[in-house]
Order: structure tokens, then C-alpha cells, then sequence
């Protein structure tokens, strides 16, 4: 699935003020409840901790994808191609520029994936 896709679809419809109504409910505490007397709707319960599970994986994610958004990776049918940071190095007055370049192929079945790289030099 891609990541800009979804199997969801919307739990309610609220809009505006109504979902204001349903935000005012939840600020009155009502989830702590449940997630503290448990007995009280073990079904409730059992959700509340679904979403909470839920929340802590998508804060996951964001964290994922901040810290790699600017990496800059080709992807084709079975291929990655990613490449590092170019850097440039000053000796003696002449600059050179290098960029790490790393491949990685699935080749599925037993082969699996095999991953090679090189550094490129620019002058």
C-alpha cells in the first residue's frame, strides 16, 4: 500500500460545531475514565487502548519520516537507489566534491536483497 494511501474509511461525519460537542466530551475526561475503571466497559476499554497503540505507532512514523525526509531515494521495480550528502574538500586549493551512492536490489527467493555503493568524486 502506498503511503499516501488508506483501508479506513471516517468513523463520524461531525463538522464545526458538532465536532466541537465531541471535543468538549472528550475534554471532560471521560476516556481517562474508562482507561482507569476498565470494568466499567471492558469493551470501551479495550478500544481506547487500540487507539492509544495506534497514536504511539503514527508518533513513530513522524519521527521516521523527519528524520529521513530529506534523503533523496529513486526507487524502481525492485531497486533503490539512494544517495548520501555531497561534500566538498579543499586541498591545497583545489576543491573536489564527493557523493556516496548506494544501490540495493531484491532479487527475492533465496538471493534476497544485495546492497552495493560507491563514493563518486567530482573535480
Amino acid at each position: 500500500m502506498a503511503l499516501t494511501g488508506k483501508k479506513y474509511s471516517s468513523i463520524h461525519s461531525l463538522t464545526g460545531s458538532g465536532k466541537n460537542k465531541m471535543k468538549n466530551v472528550f475534554d471532560e475526561g471521560h476516556i481517562q475514565h474508562l482507561a482507569e475503571n476498565e470494568s466499567d466497559n471492558p469493551v470501551l476499554t479495550s478500544l481506547i487502548y487500540q487507539i492509544q497503540e495506534m497514536q504511539d505507532e503514527l508518533d513513530y512514523l513522524r519521527t521516521e519520516i523527519e528524520s529521513n525526509k530529506d534523503n533523496k531515494t529513486v526507487i524502481g521495480s525492485n531497486t533503490t537507489l539512494s544517495f548520501g550528502d555531497l561534500t566538498a574538500t579543499t586541498v591545497k586549493g583545489v576543491t573536489r566534491y564527493t557523493i556516496d551512492m548506494i544501490a540495493t536490489r531484491n532479487f527475492g527467493g533465496k538471493v534476497g536483497s544485495q546492497t552495493k555503493s560507491i563514493t563518486l568524486t567530482l573535480s
